[in-house]
């Protein structure tokens, strides 16, 4: 199977059942970037880092075994803490996100959760009622729907076909399986295992935008 010579890869966006995902992974380098953002200059990290990590990621092809290191879901943090709070209802107070929350307004002067922040005990709770508790009564009584602006939660798919989650709406997506929420889930995805994308080209006849774009079909198919 030929490894090399691929064509890049173009994000597509894949409409999905939520509770079909089942497996989450980092993207590639983002360990080190992530390490880089902590370790080093900024300078170093904004003007060379995050220059080799969109070198190394421009084709949206990539090799390694993040697909065969990714977890189930359930285990990440988010899923955790989103878990606890639609348990913990109505009474948020009681879930462990809002104590994480208290205990970071007191030794931090400040809790975020994306673009909301709070700097006391009232802020907190208007961060959690209004906005962290809708989020899990409106998808209890209406399903998913994606948020005008919002931006599409990622994945992408590894060497065997798999669509795995990576970053962004990854507290949604929690959201949507703890409450059992119907509608489809919008996935971007933006890159994928060159093993994949070497084997459905040599599988079939055709421009390689129709085949991977009729592989892509094949994957969305499985996951609605």
């Amino acid at each position: 199977m030929a490894v090399t010579g691929l064509p890049a890869f173009q994000p597509h966006v894949l409409y999905v059942d939520p509770h079909k995902i089942v497996q989450h992974t980092l993207e590639p380098h983002l360990s080190w970037v992530v390490w880089s953002a902590l370790n080093l200059p900024r300078i170093v990290h904004q003007g060379f880092v995050l220059r080799l990590k969109y070198l190394l990621g421009r084709k949206g092809v990539f090799g390694g075994r993040w697909d065969l290191n990714s977890k189930p879901f359930t285990e990440r943090e988010e899923y955790a803490l989103i878990e606890d709070l639609n348990q913990s209802l109505p009474q948020y107070q009681n879930s462990i996100w809002y104590q994480q929350g208290e205990k970071a307004v007191s030794s931090k002067g400040v809790f975020a959760h994306k673009t909301e922040t709070a700097h006391s005990t009232k802020e907190l709770d208007a961060v959690f009622s209004d906005y962290l508790v809708p989020l899990l009564t409106s998808m209890k009584q209406e399903g998913y729907q994606q948020r005008p602006g919002a931006d599409l939660p990622e994945g992408m798919i590894g060497r065997d076909g798999a669509l795995i989650k990576t970053a962004h709406g990854t507290h949604r997506l929690a959201a949507a399986k703890v409450t059992g929420a119907s509608g489809v889930f919008p996935i971007k995805v933006i890159g994928v295992h060159r093993l994949w994308l070497a084997r459905i080209l040599e599988r079939q006849d055709g421009a390689a935008p129709a085949v991977i774009e009729q592989a892509l079909q094949s994957i969305q198919e499985r996951y609605q």
